[in-house]
């Protein structure tokens, strides 16, 4: 017999991913293949054998919630930390007591400078809210995004309506429809501006030159190495790799971008999200809008609905412009980064720590675009 008092979480092992993925399924976060989950958890060169993620069990032995435990190595004034960002935070509905322990499991690290978490869903924002996580200021529930394609645009919107309206029984009927996998080289070289695509980074010397520049500024940085980026892009769920841009295509690289294209969910027509996008001098906006330029033709070209960038700090919608002038702008009630610095090494002010998408899941828990297999 079960006892009523024993801990009901615990780190997830290999034998809950099917357990996961039916959690994941329920809310439409991206299913994942055995070998996903093991570049996820195992193969992250930043993991640093940390844990991997949470579940909580009933008295029944079954999962009925989870969180992911994304890790990187972050860097600021040359000082190496570990960063933790929950990732995929999920629970069945009626399970509020065991989502808020499996949440309190990742605040609980001994190991990690700085857990967070980026979201901006209702239920998680009162829920970090309620836990007294500091919430990141100002530009912290704002997102931007472009229309690129009208008519795919207005007709996701209807069809996302209409599933809500028929209580989520309509989209679910239909199954995403495969797309033409994006020529992206081919409309790189069409394009107009001095940006570079980086396909394999491993061994690529500017990169390591623009990582090592980071790691020494007084910004906080999740790390950017050859190794990392590369990681990045072989998520063997992912037929579509995310696209790593470098500005100027030659010489030193001054900024870095990664987009990547994903669907949300059945009912949603396809993004293309800006993952990543930074410069070494933090006044660089001639490296920012040369990358969005870069980004905006991806869209176009490959019939994305809209270029998203769902994180958009202060000093980074200053150097976007007239990007940030001709964008939609969404507000969310909740912020959608909630912090807990676990040590002093870190300094997590404003001017400090802009938090990205590329600091927590936005890239590597995304849903994939379906493509058409060759013939």
């Amino acid at each position: 017999m079960t006892s009523p008092n024993r801990i009901d979480v615990r780190p997830m092992v290999p034998e809950d991913f099917p357990a996961i993925d039916r959690l994941m399924e329920r809310v439409w976060f991206a299913r994942r293949s055995a070998e996903g989950f093991d570049w996820l958890c195992h193969r992250n060169p930043g993991q640093a054998g940390c844990v991997t993620g949470w579940v909580a069990e009933d008295r029944d032995g079954i999962v009925r919630a989870f969180l992911g435990n994304f890790v990187q190595r972050g860097w600021q004034r040359g000082q190496e930390n570990l960063i933790a960002s929950g990732y995929n935070f999920v629970s069945d509905a009626d399970q509020g007591g065991r989502a808020v322990n499996v949440l309190r499991a990742c605040l609980k690290q001994e190991s990690i400078a700085l857990v967070h978490t980026l979201t901006a869903n209702p239920f998680s924002g009162r829920l970090h809210t309620a836990m007294r996580l500091t919430p990141y200021p100002e530009t912290g529930t704002l997102k931007l995004d472009w229309m690129t394609q009208p008519l795919v645009a207005v007709t996701g919107a209807i069809s996302w309506r209409a599933h809500g309206l028929l209580k989520q029984k309509y989209i679910r009927r239909f199954p995403d429809i495969p797309r033409r996998a994006p020529d992206v080289n081919a409309w790189l070289a069409e394009a107009d501006g001095d940006v570079v695509r980086i396909e394999h980074p491993e061994g690529d010397v500017r990169l390591a030159a623009f990582d090592a520049e980071l790691r020494k500024g007084e910004r906080l940085f999740a790390e950017r190495s050859p190794a990392a980026l590369h990681w990045r892009l072989n998520d063997p769920d992912d037929p579509v790799p995310p696209v790593l841009a470098a500005y100027p295509s030659t010489g030193a690289i001054r900024g870095l971008a990664m987009f990547q294209f994903n669907k949300p969910s059945e009912g949603e027509p396809p993004y293309l999200d800006v993952i990543d996008l930074v410069s070494l001098d933090p006044e660089d906006s001639a490296a920012i809008q040369a990358l969005m330029k870069t980004g905006m033709t991806l869209a176009v070209r490959s019939g994305a609905a809209r270029l998203r960038l769902a994180m958009v700090p202060p000093g980074l919608l200053k150097l976007l412009g007239s990007f940030a002038n001709r964008a939609r702008k969404t507000v969310s009630q909740y912020s959608h980064a909630f912090y807990k610095p676990k040590a002093t090494t870190f300094d997590c002010t404003l001017e400090t720590w802009q938090p990205l998408p590329f600091d927590g899941d936005n890239g590597p828990c995304l849903r994939a675009w379906r493509v058409r297999q060759p013939k």
